[in-house]
């Protein structure tokens, strides 16, 4: 008998928030007797690697897969693209070139019926059809939130090591039985009626599956505990370890003895060490319990920062340019020093400024620090050492010429002001409400070109609960937590820099105990607008961030408008297409994406660190959107939150009349276009 959890639900890789961190996910189910997971959750199909290397780490014999919505057993997912699976024959397509298989719901108005699916997707209500019918099915757990109550049972050969082969060999053979709440059960009557009866045994499955034992790992810091609560009627005795994978150490990992009274529990606490290499990683930790010759494990997971968290790409005008720098310090020393160097590009040797400072943290803490960099005009590296480690950035230096004003108003008289930002090229208004750049005019063609609903509402404004989803206030803006978070919330605001070369803002918020700071710049004799992003987050479930320029070029967003994307495959185009609403994700071999209006001669390019985000994530809307009933384009580059430190990020927006080259040239002229890998 083989326990696992089919489609459990995460969104570790996307904007969106469920909780449950896949180790999490794994290590719940885990103490539920489970030995098999299959993830589903949007995006989860990029962990597919992870999961089996998490798992591989700490020595666990866990079979994991991956899939999507129903999609399951490929080999890979390299190449789906979830948002372009328009027909079911592309459903098809993609699984049979990846040896995977697809499952349809037991009851559909479709053509679902002209396909040879692979078996049903089970629901509570269809137990007659996956009782009688001769067809695999599956059975989805879902969310965590959602209490994880269904579950699947495999029945191997006995003696028979459970591998990813025979777990699908099982399903796809109806050695299988779904478990639905209060133990309602569907599938074989074989295997079904075995089941039915160890249940109402009740003593050979809780033995089975371990359950009078109850063993949760948790993390505090760089501190493992370990509960292990014996809800026996009897006294227990047995032992505790726990497995590190190499890039954590700990002072003493012997097995632990305990003995535990009837209906009572034990802590146990372990104090980790990690090594440099444990950091900028998720690392798994497993733990086992050992009684009665019998064992239960679970997982739980120490996820770190880099040691060195900085702005991958900066901007900023000659002679002194203010760099941030985060330090989270995962050694026993409390003090130390921290250098900053500005290294010629050509010559990486030849230093052309230091500065150093020192940090005092704590183990397991971090400090913000500021360095005040001088350089003259040009483009840079810059190399930071702290800890034995070092971290290289990119840096352009600009001349400070040219007059930018900003000013202070209340534009839709709502008593929350606006700040106007103006040079030579650009008219910029940002929004403190989700602290958004709405407008970005570029002056020789007297274009916004953001897609702009504010301050109008959204036509759908008094749906029940409207504030919950998406609503489109239009400009550059985030995606995070979405809809929960940064919508509607406005931010605290104020003028660092009012007049001269360059004027700056910046904005800041708190979400629950996540901060989020942003600072706009716009600089003399340019159109550029660099947004730096700082997140302090402490909430484990937000874990993508999209910032988004919601583009609409020209008087409106039509087949004229064309967007460029550099890939690994080369430069791919993408036009408007009015009758569909779709979208797709790219792999940047640089970091920048650009929009042309051929009609109107007026052009946009985004620029962002390249390997920084997870990928870049373009929509092509359209009104037949539930969320949003306006035609626009987004950008959007999804970037991991990383937390334990202050986590730090550039976006470049640049908008002209004419062709797109001549922005990506000048980002280039500046230093500010990054290389993908």
């Amino acid at each position: 008998l083989h326990k696992g959890w089919f489609g459990a639900y995460t969104l570790l890789n996307s904007v969106t928030i469920t909780p449950g961190h896949p180790l999490e996910v794994i290590g719940k189910g885990m103490n539920e007797g489970n030995s098999w997971f299959v993830f589903d959750g949007y995006m989860d199909f990029l962990s597919k690697d992870d999961l089996s290397r998490w798992m591989n780490e700490v020595n666990l014999p866990i079979i994991t897969d991956v899939g999507h919505s129903k999609l399951f057993g490929c080999e890979d997912y390299e190449g789906l693209q979830v948002q372009r699976l328009f027909t079911t024959q592309a459903w098809f397509d993609f699984a049979r070139r990846k040896n995977g298989y697809v499952f349809r719901n037991v009851y559909s108005l479709t053509d679902d019926n002209l396909y040879d699916y692979d078996g049903y997707i089970a629901q509570e209500g269809n137990k007659e059809q996956i009782d009688l019918e001769n067809v695999p099915f599956i059975l989805k757990t879902g969310k965590l939130e959602d209490d994880a109550l269904s579950s699947m049972v495999l029945f191997l050969d006995k003696g028979e090591s459970l591998t990813w082969e025979n777990m699908w060999e099982a399903i796809l053979d109806r050695r299988e039985v779904g478990i639905l709440e209060k133990g309602k059960m569907m599938g074989p009557a074989s295997f079904r009626n075995a089941l039915q009866l160890l249940l109402l045994d009740r003593v050979f499955l809780e033995e089975y599956f371990g359950d009078r034992i109850d063993l949760e790992a948790t993390l505090d810091g760089y501190e493992i505990q370990v509960t292990v609560n014996n809800t026996y009627d009897k006294d227990i005795s047995g032992s505790l370890e726990v497995t590190l994978p190499d890039q954590l150490k700990a002072e003493d990992l012997s097995s632990v003895k305990f003995s535990i009274p009837a209906r009572s529990n034990r802590t146990f606490k372990y104090k980790i060490q990690p090594e440099a290499s444990a950091m900028g990683r998720t690392n798994p930790i497993a733990v086992h319990c050992h009684w009665n010759d019998k064992t239960k494990s679970t997982i739980a997971m120490l996820d770190l920062p880099p040691a060195i968290s900085v702005h991958q790409v900066l901007y900023g005008h000659a002679p002194q340019i203010s760099f941030p720098v985060s330090i989270h310090n995962f050694t026993k020393e409390s003090s130390f020093p921290v250098k900053v160097q500005i290294l010629d590009k050509e010559e990486d040797k030849k230093v052309i400024f230091e500065s150093e400072q020192a940090c005092t943290a704590k183990q397991g803490s971090f400090q913000d620090l500021l360095f005040e960099l001088e350089a003259p005009v040009g483009g840079y590296n810059v190399m930071v050492t702290a800890l034995g480690q070092e971290y290289i950035s990119q840096l352009g230096v600009g001349k400070a010429e040219g007059n930018v004003s900003v000013t202070e108003i209340d534009v839709n008289g709502d008593g929350v002001n606006e700040f106007q930002m103006e040079n030579d090229s650009v008219r910029i208004l940002l929004l403190a409400t989700g602290a958004r750049v709405i407008d970005y005019t570029v002056k020789s063609r007297d274009d916004n070109i953001f897609a702009k609903i504010w301050p109008e509402k959204a036509i759908d404004d008094k749906r029940p609960f409207r504030d919950r989803g998406f609503y489109p206030y239009g400009g550059f803006e985030d995606f995070l937590g979405q809809g929960s978070m940064e919508t509607h919330r406005v931010y605290d605001a104020e003028i660092v820099k009012n007049e001269g070369d360059h004027v700056r803002v910046r904005m800041w918020t708190d979400y629950f105990g996540n901060r989020l700071e942003k600072t706009f710049t716009l600089y003399g004799n340019t159109p550029l607008l660099e947004v730096r992003f700082a997140l302090t987050f402490k909430d484990p479930y937000a874990n993508v961030l999209g910032p988004q320029p919601i583009l609409a070029l020209g008087e409106r967003h039509w087949t004229e408008d064309v967007f460029t994307i550099p890939t690994f495959d080369g430069i791919e185009e993408i036009r408007m297409t009015p009758e569909r609403r779709w979208g797709q994700i790219f792999y940047v071999s640089e970091g920048w994406n650009a929009g042309y209006d051929t009609r109107e001669d007026v052009s946009f390019v985004g620029a962002f660190p390249a390997s920084q985000p997870l990928f870049l994530h373009m929509f092509l809307n359209d009104p037949y959107n539930r969320s949003s009933h306006y035609y626009y384009a987004e950008f959007q580059p999804w970037v991991p939150i990383i937390q334990k430190t202050t986590m730090y990020f550039n976006y470049f927006l640049w908008g002209a009349g004419g062709p797109w080259e001549n922005g990506v040239k000048d980002l280039r002229e500046k230093n500010l276009i990054t290389k993908g890998h």
